[in-house]
């Protein structure tokens, strides 16, 4: 995991692709949450800030887990999707539409939190600044949790290569963000973190499998910030059968595995 020095607009890098981030994202396997749970003892009465929160996937994972969170997010169609999903959820939830960059503007009105989690966000923000902000906002005996599985752009297998391949014929050979492109620095985040009041850090991987069909890659291509159907223009058709034709020569029977790892940074204030 590193740092990205890049920080685009968030609000713009998925403007059309909200309702592929809610259908097509995989969810957060429940032996990450697991992990998150045992680590920092989240008890039924615990509250969760969750930043970058998106389409509500860590909220749907932390179900019958904590009794509140707090979720914000700078894009409000991708707030209007976690609430849809969330609508039957149990425990407390608020949502609120601010980003990352005004936790300073809002964190006298949120309350303590034993936990803060950024899932597949962390790369969009202005990670120190964010690590500061959140300082007053952490019970001392809690931590952070920074968490995600990649993406088809930096995976390995033979087919997710194949469609990057058709992406950059497309879009270019730079890794788009919305209309930018994405630029990430060599230094790991689990150094940065350190650097921060929640200097005791620990790191876990779960390997996953996964099994693809056409329709759910394309989904999940228009789901991402460098491949939003928006940035194809009338060329997004052309685009689908491109990648449709590329898949079929791998694989006739349109089935897909993925062999990804979830990266989990267990960060806390205190030695655990």
């Amino acid at each position: 995991m590193k740092d990205n020095n890049n920080k685009p607009d968030t609000k713009e890098l998925f403007s059309s692709a909200y309702e592929y981030y809610a259908k097509y994202r995989p969810g957060i396997p429940e032996e990450v949450i697991n992990i998150i749970v045992k680590h920092f003892d989240i008890k039924l009465n615990d509250r969760i800030l969750d930043l970058g929160c998106g389409t509500g996937q860590v909220a749907l994972a932390m179900e019958g887990k904590c009794g509140e969170m707090v979720c914000l997010d700078s894009d409000p169609e991708m707030l209007k999707q976690a609430q849809k999903a969330t609508k039957n959820s149990q425990m407390k939830l608020t949502w609120i539409n601010r980003g990352s960059q005004d936790l300073e503007k809002v964190k006298e009105n949120l309350g303590i939190f034993k936990i803060a989690t950024i899932c597949r966000a962390f790369h969009w923000m202005n990670q120190r600044q964010v690590l500061e902000d959140l300082d007053g906002l952490i019970d001392e005996n809690g931590g952070i949790v920074i968490f995600g599985d990649g993406s088809f752009w930096t995976s390995q297998e033979e087919w997710q290569q194949a469609i990057k391949r058709v992406v950059q014929k497309y879009l270019g050979e730079e890794r788009r963000a919305g209309t930018g492109t994405f630029k990430q620095s060599d230094e790991p985040w689990e150094k940065i973190v350190a650097h921060s009041v929640f200097k005791f850090v620990e790191t876990q991987q779960v390997p996953i499998v996964r099994n693809w069909n056409i329709g759910g890659i394309i989904g999940y291509l228009f789901s991402t910030s460098f491949a939003a159907p928006d940035l194809f223009g009338d060329q997004v058709d052309a685009f689908k059968r491109n990648i449709e034709e590329v898949l079929l020569t791998i694989d006739p029977k349109g089935i897909f595995q993925e062999n990804a790892v979830f990266s989990i940074i267990l960060a806390s204030k205190k030695n655990r």
